[in-house]
């Protein structure tokens, strides 16, 4: 099969990113034909005046995408589009030039564009759905993306223009991570027809799990309100006996550092970012992973890490969260923001390693089956067949 990947790069690589890559990996692996239409947000940093000055009209509709998928497909003859990050620079034109050409589009949702500007349902401190129907203006008012006025009605403009041109019902199929992701987009609007779910996967870790229960719990993730990490500190403040080791950083941990200092908080350590074999050891010597996010989590790489490394994950109730871990058998749930429940089920795994080692056995097969590699083609492959056949009946434009 061709398959056309499109993805605009991120200034600061993340997971969309390191998603991407594999996405490429596994279908070469398999021996389908792979092209990436790519652009690089680092562009931004280097606009001239002229393009400056285009930036706003063109995040709506760029006519540099249309006229270069133009090209790619007559060149390429791709059976379907692959497409994941198209903001700000490649744009929703996308989906209107491959539609007009007859190319399936297969929109990846890792997070909620096009219903929402800033892509999570979450501003100001809390959960938002005000923009869902299509009216950005509260995006605006809200600040939604970046705290920005401007930017915020940039990426409103953007989605309220493309929606009203029809931009979703000329997306072919919609893939959602999890089920949750796909009862919010029904709830959306967008048709059953439309939706699959396929989760991330993994291939096989690279080194050996260590089984058996450590005697701390570690977070790993960044240090932000959504994320629910002041939840996760007063948690801990009531299992004085019970380490936390946070690996991660970000716009929290200032105030995360002084609510520990303060409160003489003895058994929470900040590690700072780690990566490679330091942050691998410090998951497969750990009593479990939390997870205690307050927003609309979708996949998180970091629970699928954390099953590679035979680990159960403690998480909240939230987004895709409790479709992802198996409650009493991957990992345990609670309530999310919910500081009491939380330091609950930390201290049934502390006074149950057995459990703990049991529920991280079953975590580790879950990474080998149904988030291996091999499961994972077989999704996307069955997607794409279901799509191609919905196009080949779609009225020529």
């Amino acid at each position: 099969m061709r398959v056309l990947i499109i993805h605009g790069a991120y200034q600061q690589f993340g997971g969309e990113d390191s998603v991407v890559g594999a996405e490429r990996e596994l279908l070469e692996r398999h021996g389908d034909e792979v092209l990436v239409y790519s652009r690089h947000n680092n562009e931004i940093k280097n606009f001239s005046t002229v393009e400056k000055a285009a930036f706003f009209p063109q995040t709506i509709y760029s006519s540099r995408t249309s006229a270069e998928i133009v090209d790619v497909v007559r060149g390429f003859k791709p059976d379907v589009a692959f497409v994941h990050n198209i903001y700000p620079l490649i744009s929703p034109s996308v989906y209107h030039k491959l539609y007009s050409l007859r190319v399936p589009a297969v929109q990846v949702l890792h997070n909620f564009r096009p219903f929402c500007p800033n892509g999570f349902f979450y501003t100001q401190g809390g959960i938002c759905e005000a923009c869902k129907r299509g009216n950005y203006l509260n995006a605006v008012r809200k600040r939604c993306y970046r705290d920005s006025y401007l930017l915020s009605a940039l990426y409103g403009a953007s989605l309220g223009a493309n929606r009203l041109a029809g931009m979703v019902n000329k997306i072919t199929g919609f893939i959602c991570l999890t089920e949750f992701f796909k009862i919010k987009m029904h709830e959306f609007g967008v048709p059953d027809s439309k939706l699959f779910v396929r989760p991330n996967f993994v291939y096989a870790p690279p080194l050996t799990p260590s089984p058996g229960a450590g005697n701390y719990a570690l977070y790993l993730g960044r240090l932000s309100s959504e994320k629910g990490c002041m939840t996760l500190i007063r948690a801990f403040e009531q299992l004085p006996h019970i380490p936390l080791k946070i690996i991660g950083t970000g716009p929290q941990e200032p105030e995360l550092r002084d609510y520990v200092r303060h409160k003489g908080i003895g058994n929470i350590e900040f590690l700072g970012f780690k990566g490679g074999d330091g942050k691998w050891q410090l998951l497969r010597n750990a009593l479990c992973l939390v997870l205690p996010s307050e927003w609309y989590e979708n996949f998180p790489v970091t629970v699928l890490e954390a099953f590679m490394a035979s680990k159960p994950v403690v998480a909240s109730r939230m987004g895709g969260l409790p479709y992802i871990v198996e409650d009493g058998r991957s990992g345990l749930l609670f309530e999310a923001g919910n500081v009491n429940e939380l330091a609950q089920k930390i201290q049934i795994l502390a006074e149950d390693p057995a459990a703990a080692t049991r529920m991280g056995a079953y975590g580790r097969q879950l990474s080998e089956t149904k988030y291996g590699p091999e499961q994972g083609y077989k999704n996307l492959m069955n997607i794409f067949s279901q799509v191609q056949a919905t196009a080949r009946v779609q009225p020529s434009t």
